[in-house]
C-alpha cells in the first residue's frame, strides 16, 4: 500500500473525513498520472465510506480507462479483471438504491 495512504488510514479519522482525504490524495494521483495509486485511494475511499459518491464514480472512469488500455495491448486477463471490477461498482450502486445505503 501506499506510505500517503496508509497514513490517512492510521490517523482514524471518522469514515467520512477519512474518504474525503483519499478522494483527494486520489484528486492529486490522477492530476500526475499516477492512475494506479489515484485507483488505490478511491478503493480504500469506498472501504472506508460505502456510500455512493465521488470515489465510485472516479473508479468507474479510471477502471473503464484501464479497460481500455488492455483491451488495445491484448491484455485479456486484465480486460477480465477491469469488467469484474466495474461491474462489482455497479452492483454497489444498485444494493444502494435498493437498500438505501
Amino acid at each position: 500500500m501506499d506510505q500517503a495512504i496508509a497514513e490517512i488510514i492510521q490517523q482514524g479519522l471518522p469514515a467520512k473525513e477519512c474518504a474525503t482525504a483519499l478522494n483527494e490524495l486520489g484528486k492529486q494521483y490522477q492530476e500526475q498520472q499516477q492512475t494506479d495509486s489515484a485507483i488505490l485511494c478511491w478503493e480504500k475511499s469506498v472501504e472506508c465510506y460505502g456510500k455512493p459518491g465521488f470515489a465510485q464514480a472516479q473508479l468507474m472512469k479510471a477502471y473503464n480507462a484501464k479497460r481500455r488500455e488492455c483491451s488495445q495491448t491484448g491484455d485479456s486477463a486484465g480486460v477480465e479483471l477491469y469488467s469484474v471490477k466495474i461491474d462489482g461498482l455497479m452492483q454497489q450502486s444498485k444494493d444502494a438504491i435498493r437498500y438505501g445505503f
